[in-house]
């Protein structure tokens, strides 16, 4: 689960950082590399048309399972510097795209059965598609796009593949905002809900923070591509909902795996009550994913500013986390004992206990010794080699890093004016979430519907 999370750390990168490959001397670590790069071209088995099919057919299975085979070569560029990996990408994504089909309303994607938690008791056997799988792949794609306009010769070579991905990438999303499913919120940020057409408790529900945070990369990872502004608003935005969904405990954050935005979120069957229980994330990788967006965000100089990633720290090592890292014990962020670790080890920048934890000692080990596993060392192995080499030197320290990338946009008046007000300072107590639809108003999201 946590090299899951890795993958999000290196999404953004900046453009020269996979241009020369990291010089990896550490033996035990040159092991893991090497182990990784043979599985990044084993792992080809896992998506053949059949296989991508297998995954097409429930959508939801491209965001943890295809996704990820499909990008470990990029990951095996960055980390080598042979450019074969990117040919070996795009016969993978190819092999995706392939998969496609068009639903009810003409659109593009993976139409297949929901997960049975969500599946319609009335229409148990209708296909729909996966507003995060959509998402997910549209990042990918646009990750690509930005990896080979790094180099002018892959840029030229790739210059037809990286124009096509891009307009997949930008229907796939586009078709959810014309859907409905983006929902703003004026100045309290956005959100994206889940499909229309699900069982009807979990229908046109607002998604949790931990889905929330794979749209705002998404969208981050198409303005680095595209240089669209619309991408980068969206972004700020979903961003900014999340912030609002803080709740300040002394000197450390607290919050929710998931907040009710608004009407959409009551039960169809009892509008006393709200569709989805209300409390904190009650799983490691959520918390991780949940958080690492908003490190990622602030390393763009958007949304979070320095004194929210220190409160974010005090989270991880006061309250997540014992301090023992021999013998480490986890919590949630409310202090409650968790099942298995919660570590963000995007916080690594801020913390040198931190990136202990997360690259050295017993987590190190825990990668030398899966390194001949398909899974643990092929794409965990690599997400953690790639955060370890690439993304932590340049983001070490703290200071923002990725500004460069979005300072086009803010140097336009409209764009600056948005941020401007969107901003706002997270005060004691913060955030409190509505217990019953009844308390919404007064919240953020009541307000503001």
């Amino acid at each position: 689960m946590l090299a899951r999370i890795l993958a999000v750390i290196v999404l953004l990168a900046s453009l020269p950082a996979w241009a020369v490959p990291p010089q990896v001397t550490d033996p035990a670590d040159k092991e893991i590399l090497a182990a990784f790069l043979g599985f990044a071209e084993t792992s080809a088995a896992q998506c053949t048309p059949e296989r991508m099919a297998k995954f097409a057919s429930q959508p939801e299975d491209i965001v943890w399972q295809a996704s990820r085979y499909i990008r470990m070569p990029l990951v095996a560029y960055r980390l080598s510097g042979d450019a074969k990996y990117l040919d070996m990408f795009v016969r993978r994504m190819d092999t995706l795209c392939n998969c496609m089909t068009k639903g009810p309303d003409g659109q593009l994607g993976w139409y297949g059965l929901p997960l049975d938690l969500f599946r319609h008791p009335d229409h148990p056997d209708r296909k729909v598609d996966v507003e995060l799988t959509d998402y997910e792949v549209a990042g990918l794609m646009a990750e690509f796009v930005r990896t080979v306009k790094s180099d002018a010769a892959l840029a030229a070579k790739f210059v037809e593949t990286a124009a096509r991905y891009i307009r997949i990438a930008e229907d796939l999303v586009r078709k959810w905002e014309a859907r409905g499913q983006y929902r703003d919120l004026g100045p309290t940020g956005a959100v994206i809900v889940t499909h229309a057409d699900l069982k009807p408790i979990k229908a046109s529900l607002t998604n949790p923070h931990n889905k929330q945070a794979k749209f705002t990369e998404a969208y981050l990872a198409l303005y680095a591509a595209t240089g669209r502004d619309e991408h980068l608003a969206k972004a700020i935005k979903i961003g900014t909902r999340f912030k609002h969904c803080l709740t300040l405990v002394g000197d450390h954050y607290a919050w929710n795996y998931l907040d009710p935005a608004g009407p959409c979120d009551v039960d169809p069957a009892d509008s006393s009550k709200w569709k989805h229980w209300i409390g904190p994330e009650h799983r490691g990788g959520y918390f991780s994913l949940t958080l690492t967006h908003a490190v990622i965000l602030y390393e763009h100089g958007l949304v979070f500013d320095r004194t929210d990633m220190d409160r974010f720290v005090r989270t991880q090592t006061a309250v997540c986390w014992n301090g023992d890292a021999a013998n480490p014990k986890w919590s949630r962020v409310d202090g409650r004992p968790a099942d298995g670790r919660y570590l963000c080890a995007a916080l690594a920048a801020f913390d040198q206990r931190i990136y202990d934890l997360a690259f050295t000692g017993a987590a190190q080990q825990e990668r030398l010794k899966g390194k001949d596993h398909p899974w643990q060392g092929g794409p965990e192995a690599g997400d953690w080699l790639e955060a370890k080499y690439l993304t932590y030197p340049k983001w070490k320290g703290g200071a923002p890093a990725e500004t460069a990338v979005v300072a086009p946009f803010l140097s336009k008046p409209a764009n600056q004016a948005l941020v401007r007000s969107l901003a706002f300072e997270v005060k004691v107590p913060g955030y409190k979430a509505p217990a019953t639809p009844a308390e919404m108003k007064g919240t953020v999201a009541g307000e503001r519907r």
